[in-house]
């Protein structure tokens, strides 16, 4: 097996943190890890506080990596949170399955609601311009996407 190319996330240091998950697995972090990564992209200045919640071991955990991505730059943070928050690696297929599964109404609205990147891989799908779907089905067609990729 080759080994794996360095990126800036792997050289993020990790600070005494203790990991039961490893680093390169799919979704690499921990729980509260991802919780205090989530907390310090929408409220650094308060990240420690808004952690007191977990119980005591988790809280250790979930402080010592917030502390830690407090000190990464910006684009490294944004970097890991497109990473643990992102789209799933197998995300055009299950919205394949979500396309199958849909009656022809809802696959209309949900061609509608395809991204460009997106809609090459369903060429089948003709797109409507939103002439057949109501306001209602346009709703539940992008939140399907959203919540089928990830």
């Amino acid at each position: 097996m080759m080994p794996r190319a360095a990126t800036r996330l792997d050289r993020v240091p990790a600070k005494g943190i203790v990991r039961t998950v490893p680093l390169d697995s799919p979704k690499g972090l921990l729980f509260e890890e991802r919780v205090a990564l989530f907390v310090c992209a929408l409220h650094r200045e308060k990240s420690l506080e808004l952690l007191e919640g977990f119980a005591d071991a988790p809280r250790a955990r979930a402080r010592a990596f917030a502390e830690s991505v407090t000190d990464w730059d910006s684009s490294t943070r944004q970097a890991r949170l497109a990473r643990e928050f992102g789209a799933h690696t197998d995300a055009l297929d299950r919205l394949q399955q979500l396309i199958v599964e849909s009656p022809p109404a809802l696959r209309c609205a949900i061609a509608d609601q395809l991204p460009e990147a997106w809609r090459a891989r369903f060429p089948h799908l003709v797109k409507t311009q939103g002439t057949l779907s109501t306001p209602m089905m346009t709703m539940l067609a992008a939140r399907l996407i959203r919540e089928t990729v990830r």
